[in-house]
């Protein structure tokens, strides 16, 4: 059985050097696997009919940089230096963009907290408005406005 505790996949001590972008890519798929095995178990106690019930619902964890860090027994200044080298350039991106991807579909199904990953993947919603005569107005309304 896997230990779902990402803390227990941490040492301390030097950190692992790759030897290959593609030694990098097959210990990131097992993090991508580990993920997936071990979602977030959500536990709820209530009372129904004045019994005291237990329920529990499997949730989503998501992929994240620092989680996958934690994962490779690496931190993330190292991982970051990791990503400025040209040889490890396609796979960080190929990475990155799956952790990417599978928070984004996940928030999208709401299978993840919508809020929390829109601003951890650097998602807004934004409407500019502009102050005309005591009125705050949006953009796109003004006079001249190429909106």
């Amino acid at each position: 059985m896997s230990n779902s505790n990402l803390w227990s996949k941490r040492s301390v001590g030097k950190p692992p050097k790759f030897t290959s972008p593609e030694e990098m890519w097959s210990r990131a798929v097992e993090y991508f696997e580990w993920c997936e095995k071990n979602n977030l178990e959500e536990a709820k106690v209530f009372c129904f009919q004045g019994q005291i019930v237990k329920d529990g619902a499997s949730k989503m964890r998501a992929m994240t940089q620092a989680g996958l860090c934690a994962f490779l027994n690496i931190g993330t200044s190292t991982w970051h230096d990791y990503c400025k080298k040209t040889e490890y350039s396609e796979v960080t991106n190929a990475i990155t963009d799956i952790m990417y991807e599978q928070k984004f579909t996940g928030a999208a199904a709401g299978l993840l907290s919508s809020n929390i990953i829109a601003r951890d993947l650097g998602l807004t919603d934004k409407q500019e408005v502009a102050f005309a005569g005591g009125d705050i107005t949006p953009w796109s309304s003004i006079e001249g406005s190429d909106e």
